[in-house]
């Protein structure tokens, strides 16, 4: 909230347009704030999935690697 948005509230001089603007950015914070969550939760989720694929594809080129080692 700026100065002058805080002046206008507390002496009630704020029209109700004024009023309607302040609510409206705070809603768009609001908005922007939950799709940035929502990213950075899908970032997590997603980097632990590819953590989880090379560290299973590691495990595969190892145990492919050990039998074309035993077995001849």
């Amino acid at each position: 909230m700026t100065r002058q948005q805080y002046r206008q509230q507390s002496t009630g001089d704020g029209s109700e347009e004024g009023r309607q603007s302040f609510t409206s950015q705070s809603r768009t914070a609001q908005k922007i704030e939950q799709e940035q969550l929502t990213s950075e939760q899908k970032m997590y989720r997603l980097r632990r999935r590819l953590n989880i694929a090379i560290i299973a594809l590691v495990i595969a080129i190892i145990i492919v690697y050990l039998i074309l080692f035993f077995v001849k």
